[in-house]
Formats: structure tokens, sequence, C-alpha cells
């Protein structure tokens, strides 16, 4: 078995022998012109994190691909259709819920933004930088007895819940896919879209992204909000209608939002290209934005690129 790894940086030594014991390996970024095609064509594995988009063009260039392995939760950089179409297994991390819940890195991350976002940070960090010390330009507010909403109550959602909960914090939740008791068992109250974001101080995003979540958060949404409340958004950016987002920013119907995800994401940042939001980003000081590092802690890649290459050979070798 030969295979290809698109995204080697920092990748899983670990991982890579364990790659290694099926067959060649080979790096895509060392690749170029005819060997990289010939590779292409010859790899059984790829692996992936989320810098690549596998549509129907990489697959026609990959005719012996077999597996898609990829330690994500999250799908939207795999034409799933298309490789199921094609009889190409994906690998991925969606579903492994005992092995997940020992990987809490994009739950600290949404707490990271929360703060980020609720004190002003990022704009508080810039104004010190060009020698200012006014903190009277950055008053923020305090978390204990606001309210949370959470939107998706799986996994991260229940971990965020219970970090908002040690801040002293109200928490409600909407998900229409589990039962009541769910909810209470964790000390949420359950409620429905529109009386979440009525009631919130702030919400989190954590729903997977499916055909039922794209365009999910819309302009009536955002009209329901408080002026004093913000967006956290580190699940996925298609959930969330960004022309409605804003529209709500400029016109003040929300305080502020931090997003960790933006709409049709490429690794070499190239959908950023005369994107709005981060146009308004440079000039205003209520929206941040970073680079999907909800995942991205040295602890958590490491432990889930292992994870993944092992049952890639549990799913080579059956």
């Amino acid at each position: 078995m030969t295979t290809l790894i698109a995204e080697p940086k920092d990748y899983s030594e670990k991982a890579i022998a364990a790659y290694k014991s099926l067959g060649p390996v080979y790096l895509l970024p060392k690749l170029e012109g005819k060997k990289r095609d010939e590779i292409l064509r010859q790899a059984n594995i790829i692996v992936l994190r989320l810098a690549y988009k596998i549509d129907a063009s990489w697959m026609d260039k990959m005719p012996n691909l077999k597996v898609i392995a990829t330690p994500t939760t999250g799908l939207n950089h795999v034409d799933v259709a298309e490789a199921k179409k094609r009889g190409i297994k994906i690998i991925c991390l969606r579903g492994r819920t005992s092995f997940l819940k020992y990987i809490p890195s994009t739950a600290e991350k949404t707490m990271a933004l929360l703060m980020a976002s609720v004190r002003k940070l990022p704009w508080a960090f810039d104004h010190v930088r060009e020698g200012g010390w006014d903190r009277n330009l950055f008053k923020g507010n305090q978390l204990l007895g606001k309210t949370l909403g959470i939107i998706g109550f799986g996994r991260l959602g229940k971990i965020v819940a219970k970090y908002a909960r040690v801040f002293g914090m109200d928490v409600v939740a909407c998900d229409p896919h589990l039962a009541p008791k769910v909810f209470s068992r964790y000390g949420v109250r359950r409620v429905s879209m529109e009386e979440l974001f009525k009631r919130s101080d702030i919400v989190s995003v954590h729903a997977s992204l499916t055909n039922e979540t794209t365009n999910l958060i819309k302009e009536k949404h955002f009209r329901l909000m408080k002026p004093t409340a913000h967006l956290i958004n580190t699940a996925r950016g298609e959930i969330v209608d960004e022309k409605a987002l804003l529209k709500a920013l400029k016109n003040k119907w929300m305080a502020g939002a931090a997003l960790d995800v933006v709409w049709n994401e490429a690794g070499d940042g190239s959908h950023l290209k005369g994107n709005p939001l981060l146009a308004y980003a440079r000039e205003n000081q209520n929206l941040l934005i970073v680079p999907h590092l909800g995942g991205a802690t040295y602890e958590a890649m490491q432990v889930t690129e292992d994870f993944i290459a092992d049952l890639v050979k549990k799913y080579i070798k059956k």
C-alpha cells in the first residue's frame, strides 16, 4: 500500500511509522512535476488534515485510491458522496465518542475565544503594542451570572457547558436530536433556537456541518440577540450565514463575534481574498477571526493522528 501524506508538517512520527508498515510513504509537499503525478496515480491512501479539499478532481488523479484518512470530526474538506460512489473508504474521528472525550482542545479554544471577545483582549494588546495604556477603552463584561447558549449539544457542547458552569454561568442549549434528559443530566436547560438567541449573552456554535445545518444561523436569529451579546463559532463556518453576521455587527444587533472558522476554508488562505468579514475585522474592534485553531494543539494532533493511523492499519489488514 502506498500512502501519501498531504500535510506532513509536525506529523506524528508514530503515525508515519504505522503507514510505513503498510508500504512506501510519500510527503506531498516534497513532490513536484511528473513525480507528483506518478505518486498520485500510485497512492492507495491519502492522509490529510484540513488544507486540501479532496473532491472529484483529486480522485480522478488518484485511480488507485482506497482510503481517505483524516484526523478530524468534520468532513467538509472531503467530497463524501463522490468517495462513496467510487468505493473509497473514509476513516475519520466522527462518532468516535469514547476516544474523543479525552480531546478537549476545541472546547478549551472556545473558552479562549469567548474571553478574548468579551474582554476585548486582542484590541487591548494592539493598543499596548502601540504604546497606549488606557484601560477605559476596553471595558468588558464578567461571566458570572451570564447565560451561555450552546447550539449542538454533542461532545464539545457538553464540555463547554461544564467549563461555563465553573465560571458561574447559566447554560441553555438547543439540539433537536437529543432527549430532554440528556440536557438535565448536565444541568442545562433545553430551549428552542429562537429562545436561545433571545436569552443568551453568549452563543457558542458546536453543531456538525450537514445539509440540515448549512446556513442554520440566519438574519432572523441575529435580530433576536441582545445588543450586548456575542457569537462564538468553533464548529464550521458554513453553519452561519456570513452576510447576516456582517449585517448584525454593522447594525449593532450584537456586541461582537469570534470565529475560528469561515466559509470555504483553504489551507493557503485564498478564501480570505475579498472576504467582507475580514475587511470589517481590519477596521473594527468587535470581530475576531483566527485560522481554525480549535484542534491545533500538539497533544490533540499527535494522539488523533496516531489513532487514525491505527484505524487505517486495521482496515487494510482485516
